[in-house]
């Protein structure tokens, strides 16, 4: 019941921009640095230099449509955070690990994998990674290593928190011996806690303006629908997503909402801005106007993945995307997922257009 009221109240809020708009750019106030937090919804090339890659996002496919040549990003192109720093008229962030990079206008600290919770908090409920990334705590002890090398000043820097959370219940779901909603339910308050305090730390050191994205709607993701599938139909909407999972991440990101709005209370009158970024309202944005934005709405296109191993939604854990046997649909401009976990370049450019223009009065400096 408490999930349910909590998707209602979100999904009341939720508002769907005109095409016109979707086709248009917008810009954003004069930052002069962005600092990415996150996990690969973000990473633009630190999992590329810690470690094994769960994708083989080192390699073509990856970064085929935009970039040419694989770049660490888990996508086809550009991620939500390089179509931000193009809006500010930045260029793109370099990975922390990058020992080439320029960090001249921010740095990106995100790692694919990443949780907001530490490996303690999933060994008591019996929840084991197979390798565990760098979480919260492990990106913020970089930044704070970054800034005590560095002399720098953040009252005209975009701080990007997240999104975190997304591993943490997939983690939970599907390698946490499949637990059931009603029990992940009980780690969004742990989970919402770490991403606040880790807000709190990066306000700490100076931060004046932070966006706090919230996960995408879970149960249209290709992965997600593969492991959870069902024969009831009445379990799937009119997309063909996952009710009860859409329903999951709403509760967080309402859940994540409010605890932004306390916090923000706690800056009143020092110039701090927080903002909740709704990546599953720019998601839920592109399901519903699929056709007029030039993706492929035919056949349930829009809960497959372009590149994957195949099956109904194209997506096989076996043979994943860059894998050998997989494939890759002869236009991903037109798909919303690219690997079944991740977007596509063209997707995450309509959410982010859709983040920016209702975060963008909230940011000015």
């Amino acid at each position: 019941m408490a999930m349910a009221m909590a998707s209602s109240v979100f999904l009341t809020a939720f508002f769907l921009f005109s095409i016109a708009f979707a086709a248009n750019s917008r810009t954003l106030p004069a930052f002069k640095s962005i600092y990415q937090f996150g996990n690969s919804l973000s990473d633009t090339g630190n999992l590329l230099r810690w470690g094994k890659m769960f994708f083989p996002a080192d390699k073509l496919p990856y970064g085929k449509t935009y970039f040419c040549n694989a770049t660490g990003r888990f996508s086809d192109g550009r991620l939500i955070v390089d179509y931000i720093a193009d809006a500010a008229n930045l260029p793109f962030l370099d990975a922390y690990l990058d020992k080439n990079g320029s960090f001249a206008h921010g740095v990106n600290f995100a790692v694919a994998g990443a949780t907001a919770n530490e490996k303690e908090f999933f060994d008591k409920r019996n929840i084991h990674y197979k390798e565990f990334k760098p979480a919260i705590n492990k990106q913020l002890e970089w930044f704070e290593s970054y800034i005590n090398s560095t002399c720098c000043t953040f009252e005209q820097s975009l701080f990007i928190f997240g999104e975190y959370g997304g591993n943490d219940y997939f983690l939970a779901f599907d390698e946490g011996k499949g637990k059931s909603i009603a029990e992940v339910m009980t780690y969004v308050p742990h989970t919402v806690d770490s991403i606040i305090n880790g807000v709190k730390r990066v306000i700490d050191h100076g931060a004046k303006r932070v966006l706090v994205p919230g996960p995408y709607p879970f149960g249209c993701l290709p992965s997600l629908l593969t492991s959870k599938a069902t024969h009831d139909a009445a379990a799937y909407d009119q997309f063909g997503c996952l009710k009860a999972y859409n329903d999951f991440a709403s509760f967080h990101n309402s859940f994540l909402s409010v605890a932004l709005f306390n916090l923000s209370q706690q800056y009143a009158g020092k110039d701090v801005v927080i903002v909740h970024g709704d990546f599953y309202g720019g998601f839920m944005n592109i399901l519903h106007n699929a056709k007029q934005l030039g993706f492929n709405d035919e056949n349930g296109a829009l809960v497959k993945a372009c590149c994957g191993g195949g099956g109904t939604y194209n997506f096989n854990n076996i043979t994943s995307c860059g894998r050998e046997g997989s494939t890759v649909c002869t236009n991903p401009t037109a798909a919303v997922h690219w690997d079944g976990v991740h977007l596509t370049d063209a997707a995450h450019h309509y959410i982010s257009l859709f983040v920016i223009d209702r975060v963008f009065d909230k940011l000015a400096l």
